[in-house]
């Protein structure tokens, strides 16, 4: 009868020490399965007879919730180091932050030269010789492009406007961004020809994830919109047009299909400088809505 496999040992350490149980499991839990020839178990555990010497050592150190260090090492006649640190941002859940520290021990432990001599020649390891440089994992993506079909308030107690928006996403850190957008709507209402060019600037604030297939932005920013009317009359038409200043805030929802694509809606609510009365031949025809909503829905690219 076949004897039962004893895989080889890789001791790791984490600190602050005394780790939630639920978060250390996920940590080691995610090495063990990210390995084919050993296993990830507690370093309070190693001096047990069960597990023996260990055949690699690995220090995982939280600086912060968005930040870990870890630093993984074979004691050998000649010693091989090595280092990774990650950073998260605010929206990653707790549980994948370690799951991905998990799996990036394993990912070291894997290094060929971490098993090029038999494991009879490790060594106990007692204190980590100097670091080779840091490598930092892949942060969140720098630049998001949405292109959205857009509806919203139009014409007070009138039609809606209809048309498109493209708006760009630019990382300032792991929370912030810059963002702007043009749009570009229209409406018809009691003969008359509304056009809204809308161009805004501002910041936004990636929010944490409440739902895992979901993101969310929220954003604050200045607005400059363009009202253009054109009137149509018997013999003539009459065009017109007046720069109006005001205020956006909304949010974006990402639904991610791919690392790169992802179903992009947008909420908006406007207030701009006054409601812009629209007149025919002299005579009161319509109102631009001074403040309203608006809403959007299309495909978002991330780089």
């Amino acid at each position: 009868m076949l004897g039962h496999r004893v895989l080889p040992v890789v001791a790791v350490q984490i600190s602050p020490r005394d780790p939630a149980p639920v978060l250390e499991e996920r940590l080691l839990s995610a090495c063990s399965a990210g390995l084919k020839r050993a296993r990830c178990v507690a370093a309070s555990s190693v001096s047990s007879s069960e597990t023996g010497e260990p055949r690699a050592i690995a220090v995982v150190a939280w600086d912060d919730a968005g930040h870990v260090s870890i630093e993984v090492g074979l004691g050998t006649q000649q010693p091989v180091w090595l280092q990774r640190e990650l950073e998260f941002s605010e929206r990653d859940p707790e549980l994948e932050r370690w799951r991905a520290a998990g799996f990036t021990v394993a990912l070291l432990v894997d290094d060929p030269r971490f098993w090029s001599e038999p494991s009879a020649s490790a060594q106990p390891i007692d204190v980590p010789p100097p670091l080779l440089p840091a490598a930092t994992a892949p942060g969140p993506p720098r630049v998001e492009v949405d292109l959205r079909a857009l509806t919203g308030t139009g014409l007070f107690e009138g039609s809606w406007r209809v048309g498109a928006e493209a708006r760009v996403r630019v990382l300032l850190s792991g929370a912030f961004f810059a963002t702007g957008a043009v749009d570009y709507a229209l409406a018809q209402d009691s003969g008359l020809d509304v056009r809204w060019f809308d161009a805004s600037l501002g910041l936004g604030w990636y929010v944490p994830s409440f739902w895992s297939r979901l993101e969310s932005r929220v954003r604050l920013e200045m607005l400059a919109e363009n009202l253009a009317v054109t009137a149509e009359r018997a013999v003539s038409t009459d065009r017109r047009s007046t720069w109006v200043p005001g205020v956006l805030l909304g949010s974006d929802l990402l639904f991610p299909l791919s690392p790169t694509w992802a179903v992009s809606a947008r909420v908006d609510g406007f207030w701009v400088d006054g409601s812009t009365v629209i007149t025919n031949a002299g005579q009161p025809a319509a109102t631009s809505a001074g403040a309203g909503i608006l809403l959007g829905l299309g495909a978002g690219v991330r780089f």
